[in-house]
């Protein structure tokens, strides 16, 4: 199962989803990027994606693909995830994104509930 409800995600553990983001106000350059980030109750990252932002789907709009793998071994339970834009992004040696010239946060982390798959006890 999978749903989005007033940016709350409902995601069953080992399902697959994907879902456009699409910022507005800004022209990205090829370089900016997107970093999704999903977080546990505790604030620690248990996932995170990097997207370009100039991409065929248009100028700020990109596509988040959770695999199976992604959430099959995370726990049932309360997660947030949010958007954060990189602008001329700095990345350290082993290619992570570490800051930028400039970061925006668009809005505030929103909530997930990752739920037990049918027949999962």
């Amino acid at each position: 199962m999978f749903k989005i409800e007033n940016g709350t995600i409902t995601l069953s553990r080992g399902d697959t989803a994907s879902f456009t983001v699409t910022a507005s106000g800004h022209t990205f350059d090829a370089e900016d990027r997107a970093l999704f980030t999903l977080k546990d109750s505790t604030g620690e990252v248990v996932l995170e994606r990097v997207y370009a932002l100039d991409t065929e789907l248009g100028n700020g709009v990109f596509l988040v693909q959770l695999s199976n793998s992604d959430t099959d071994q995370l726990a049932v339970g309360a997660y947030s995830w949010d958007v954060r834009y990189v602008l001329g992004p700095y990345y350290d040696d082993a290619g992570r994104i570490v800051d930028g010239d400039q970061v925006i946060t668009p809005k505030t982390p929103q909530g997930m509930t990752l739920i037990a798959t049918v027949g999962e006890v």
